[in-house]
């Protein structure tokens, strides 16, 4: 399994949630490397056998380049999407301050 970037959390007994990123190839890795991390930052109490961990997986972001000319040629007026269509291109003509 190839490595995945992650934030592990648990929330403390005052209610304070602690997170840390990681990159591990299992959720149980993930987990104890960010336990390790946790050991380190005298601010943050020492996790408890009990206590539970969110590990969330971040998916390497996707960038989108588009410029404001195809973006105000898409939002003309057209039928062929029916009515979501014409609401969701009226909304960004209306985002982009032109008139409907």
């Amino acid at each position: 399994m190839p490595l995945a970037r992650c934030r592990v959390s648990f929330e403390d007994t005052d209610g304070v949630i602690h997170s840390s990123h990681v990159q591990a190839e299992s959720v149980y890795e993930a987990v104890a490397l960010a336990i390790a991390e946790f050991r380190e930052d005298p601010m943050v109490p020492c996790p408890a056998p009990t206590t539970e961990f969110t590990v969330a997986i971040d998916r390497p972001p996707i960038e989108h380049r588009i410029r404001l000319a195809q973006i105000t040629k898409w939002a003309e007026n057209t039928t062929r999407e029916g009515p979501a269509g014409i609401t969701r291109r009226q909304r960004v003509k209306h985002l982009l301050g032109e008139k409907m």
